[in-house]
């Protein structure tokens, strides 16, 4: 259970920094592969 709790909180940042670097990422390629 302790396990489960630690790793929820330490996703919770991951995904707040994660998921904006990936979408950055992605509309990158997208706008490079457009032009």
């Amino acid at each position: 259970m302790y396990a489960a709790s630690y790793l929820t909180w330490f996703l919770i940042p991951a995904v707040c920094w994660l998921l904006p670097l990936v979408g950055m990422g992605l509309l990158f390629l997208y706008v490079e592969k457009d032009a």
